[in-house]
Parts: structure tokens; sequence; C-alpha cells
């Protein structure tokens, strides 16, 4: 019997790792990739440490409250945040996919959202805003997203789509984001917000949200280039990445 626990316990899927030498080659071959990888994950989550760190007082997050302070009229309290989206043009027949991404400074409160687009030089360093616009709740004919989620899509009561806005907690500094932004108790109050507007604007305009965002249409790509609210005010998109097969 001792020996039959033996023979199972020195195995893994039929093949001996231990035998009377001691570790097989294929053993050691199995620990050293178990080990690469553990350092690989090792390595990750520290560099992500690092980054949610500096994010915390980072100069991009100040700069964000400092364009969101510029935007709002005095007295009016509102949370700051940095808030992005990225949408994914597929181009099979081209072999390639187009990543767009926007970046905002946003303000917000029950009632409103200021929505400024900026743009991120590739150090990260200077952030600067281009405009602004302003949604009222009020204006609003639907409101698309998911309760526990973190992102937002508002639209026109002709149906038509202003834009899509999504708000992180941590935000490490890499292809999707330029800066190191860390912000927990904003993004608590950006799903608080999604919550409160999924309730009253769409139960106000009889509607309901599909809580399934347009990512890859071309109708979506357009749509977040302007806000039909506000004079066609232009949204343009920050960068392009182009992945080719």
């Amino acid at each position: 019997m001792w020996e039959k626990m033996k023979t199972g316990m020195l195995s893994i899927a039929g093949h001996e790792l231990i035998n009377e030498e001691g570790l097989t080659t294929e053993a050691i071959a199995w620990i050293m990739v178990i080990l690469f990888v553990v350092a690989i994950a090792a390595v990750v989550n520290i560099r992500d440490l690092l980054h949610m760190k500096k994010g915390v007082n980072s100069r991009a997050k100040a700069r964000i409250e400092e364009i969101v302070a510029q935007t709002v009229p005095e007295g009016e309290k509102v949370t700051a945040a940095y808030a992005s989206w990225m949408t994914t043009d597929s181009q099979p027949m081209k072999g390639k996919t187009i990543y767009r991404y926007w970046w905002y400074a946003i303000g917000f409160n029950d009632a409103r959202i200021y929505i400024i687009p900026i743009s991120i030089d590739n150090t990260g360093e200077n952030i600067s805003g281009k405009g602004s616009f302003c949604v009222e709740r009020s204006q609003l004919g639907l409101v698309n997203g998911k309760e526990s989620g973190n992102w937002l899509e508002l639209y026109g009561k002709d149906q038509k789509k202003i834009c899509t806005l999504k708000v992180e907690a941590s935000n490490t500094k890499g292809p999707c984001h330029l800066v190191d932004i860390a912000q927990p108790e904003a993004a608590k109050d950006f799903q608080r917000l999604i919550r409160l507007w999924l309730d009253v604007v769409n139960s106000t305009n009889g509607v309901k949200a599909t809580g399934y965002y347009n990512n890859a249409k071309m109708y979506d790509l357009k749509a977040q280039y302007a806000d039909p609210l506000n004079g066609g005010f232009a949204v343009s998109a920050q960068a392009e990445r182009v992945n080719r097969r």
C-alpha cells in the first residue's frame, strides 16, 4: 500500500518527477518555469504598487484638479477626477486593430458633469485642457452603464450619444494612460453617480440601460468625437495605437 501511495506522490500526470537518484530533469524544468512565473508576477505587482503609490499625490492628479477648479463656477462643489475611454476598431481584412484613446478632466455632482477634454504629452508631464462643456442631468434622455461598473454613456433627449466616461480608482502609466493617478475616493463617488443617474434619468424618460457599451461600432467613434448638446464641440481623439497582425 505504501509503495502505491509513494508512487502516486512522486508523479504528476503519469510523469515521474522524483526517482531513486533525486529530482529528474523534467522536475527541475517544471520548478524553473514555476519560479520564473512567480518572479514575473512579483515584479509586475511591485511595479503596480509603486505606480499606485506615486499616483496618490502625483503632479498629474494635481493638474487634473487644477483644470477642473478653473472650469467649474466658483463656489460649486464637485468631485474632480481623471476620466478616460478607449475604442477598438478591428479591421481584419487589413490585418490591423486600431485603438483610440480619450482623456478628460471632469468635475461632477448629482446635477451635472463638467467635461474638459485634455491632451497629454508622451512624458505625461504636460497636461492641458481643450475647452469644456457641461452636461446637465436634466438634458439627458438616456444613461447607459452598470450599477456595479465604472463607466457611463451619456445620451441626449434625441438619443444621440454625447460621450462615454470611465473613472478608475488606479491608473498606471502605460499604453492606455500616460499618467499615474490614484483616485479611489473619486472612483467611489463616480460609481454612486452612475447608480443615481441610471435610476433618475432612465425612469424619468421611460427607458432602460442595456449595460453594454458600443465599443467597436463606427457610430460610437463618431459620437465620441463631438458633443451634440453643445454646438458640436470637438472631443477629438488624443492618441491612436495600431496593432498589426
